[in-house]
């Protein structure tokens, strides 16, 4: 029997499991987590912009302790934060999803850790500046 059929390309891929699909799911919250914090910290920087400008309008005859423009620096900079970790978030999403593929997963708790760090670091910075600004 003579087959002139040319041989196929075989599938490297392993196949799909339960466990394996699982943790693709889990990947995929684990990025919209990641967006909502992101938008979050965007919203929050848009609020103290805006909010920084309601104040210089609506009290004009009040002593000023800071700059003019300092809530649009701090609104500005957790907008500028939320992309950044938008971002992060992202590339840490198909890293660990071609991770997950190939089953070499290891744990890094670098990022989450960071993200802590910065939340903690701009509530404080916040609480300064409306310690300064009250």
């Amino acid at each position: 029997m003579n087959d002139d059929t040319p041989p196929q390309p075989q599938d490297t891929t392993p196949p799909a499991s339960d466990t394996n699909v699982r943790d693709h799911l889990a990947n995929e919250r684990t990025l919209l987590a990641w967006s909502r914090t992101a938008v979050a910290i965007m919203a929050l920087g848009f609020v103290v912009a805006r909010f920084g400008l309601l104040i210089r309008e609506l009290g004009p005859g009040q002593p000023q302790r800071l700059p003019t423009g300092t809530s649009t620096v701090f609104g500005v900079v957790l907008v500028l934060l939320g992309t950044a970790l938008l971002v992060l978030g992202t590339v840490r999403y198909l890293r660990v999803g071609e991770a997950i593929q190939n089953r070499a997963f290891r744990w890094s708790p670098g990022l989450g850790l960071a993200l802590g760090g910065l939340l903690l670091l701009t509530g404080l910075v916040l609480a300064i500046y409306l310690i300064l600004t009250a």
